[in-house]
């Protein structure tokens, strides 16, 4: 390969992130929750999405599921796996994992509609994922809001932009 035709894929690389980066990052939109059977609060990030996914799953008598390190924020609030909610550990751990293993426990379970509780800077990827896996009209996904800092969000924004380039590539969940 040329060095000229290296340095333009490199710049079309470069477009992409940016672009793909802005739409996800910049701009996470929330879905209304349709009357889930489950509520999926995914791991990471911190407490706040926890808090999220047990008001959601109160609010429309849903299944609480806990994915990976919700359960320990969960815990915070009085909610243990076992009884008050459903966890597992995601095999890959990572949101493809997740989007992968709700999609079993949905058929596993019969649930028609799963609402995704996650934060705020992760409902366009998570998104994604979880509708290779189960499909546009069985998902919504709810973002909490994630308090960061400025140097938090280039990292964010960065790590999002290729999270959905290899989703739509490399990394498909389903």
């Amino acid at each position: 390969m040329s060095r000229g035709a290296w340095i333009v894929g490199v710049l079309v690389l470069c477009c992409l992130l940016a672009v793909g980066g802005f739409v996800v990052y910049m701009l996470p939109s929330d879905d209304v929750p349709q009357d889930p059977d489950a509520v999926v609060v995914l791991g990471g990030a911190g407490q706040e999405r926890a808090a999220l996914g047990i008001e959601l799953a109160e609010r429309y008598d849903a299944t609480l599921v806990f994915s990976s390190s919700a359960r320990y924020f969960g815990s915070r609030f009085g909610v243990e796996c076992g009884d008050d909610a459903l966890c597992f550990e995601p095999v890959p751990e990572n949101t493809a994992g997740e989007a992968e293993n709700v999609a079993r426990l949905a058929d596993e379970r019969g649930w028609d509609h799963v609402t995704v509780a996650t934060s705020d800077f992760h409902t366009s990827r998570s998104r994604f994922l979880f509708r290779q896996c189960l499909g546009r009209d069985r998902i919504t996904v709810v973002g909490a809001r994630l308090e960061r800092d400025r140097s938090q969000s280039f990292d964010l924004f960065l790590r999002e932009s290729i999270g959905v380039l290899a989703g739509a590539t490399v990394r498909r969940a389903c």
